[in-house]
């Protein structure tokens, strides 16, 4: 069976995280491998730490996949590294490679969000986004690092860009644009190497991607 028709995966999918437990500040690893475990439900976690006697262990840790990929992923894994997942009970675990396990579950992620948010300004007919007080276009976002685009940012309901908003850009207002206007505004960015943001959670993390991906996506 393929990794994505499984459970676990589909699970992880679902609800965006996944869980570890943590032993001096450590992920907890099996001891025979020195393999890393993580779980797709807390209770998996909870239910392998009674049946092996585990009662040394600081907690049962939920792990956001977006603030995972984009804060930790990089100091925690290298290349080779991997994962058991969901060992527990009668169950043994599938053990995966741990960059391209965490890697196929963003990319398919990545594909669901954007269909949401290209069908949802379709049907609504407005894209919502942050501007400068008095201005009425979205702010483009600077990168540190050089190497990556600008990205503009933007949401497909108020109630998703006021969460944003109230936690990191307090200063800027929030704007409504018709979702024919915001269309041509993506012919524009294609052409200048703007990449966008789509309903990204406080933090300014989740699905950056090609105005011309979202531009494919709308149905309308």
């Amino acid at each position: 069976m393929a990794i994505q028709d499984m459970s676990m995966f589909k699970q992880i999918l679902t609800k965006e995280k996944f869980y570890v437990v943590l032993t001096d500040k450590r992920i907890l690893r099996d001891a025979d491998t020195n393999t890393r475990l993580i779980w797709s439900k807390q209770e998996y976690a909870e239910k392998y730490l009674k049946e092996t006697n585990i009662t040394t262990y600081e907690k049962v840790m939920e792990l956001d996949l977006d603030r995972f990929v984009t804060y930790e992923m990089d100091d925690i894994l290298d290349e080779g590294d991997r994962f058991i997942v969901d060992r527990y009970e009668e169950f043994s675990g599938t053990e995966v490679e741990a960059i391209r396990f965490i890697e196929q579950i963003m990319s398919e992620l990545d594909d669901i969000r954007i269909e949401e948010f290209a069908e949802d300004i379709c049907n609504e007919d407005y894209v919502y986004g942050l501007t400068v007080k008095g201005q009425k276009q979205f702010i483009i976002v600077s990168e540190e690092d050089s190497s990556l685009p600008n990205m503009m940012t933007v949401w497909s309901t108020r109630k998703l860009v006021e969460k944003v908003h109230r936690n990191d850009f307090e200063e800027y207002d929030i704007i409504e644009v018709e979702t024919e206007v915001f269309e041509e505004w993506l012919e524009d960015l294609k052409q200048d190497n703007i990449a966008l943001g789509v309903n990204l959670k406080p933090g300014m993390i989740g699905t950056v991607t090609d105005p011309k991906v979202v531009l494919n996506a709308m149905p309308c």
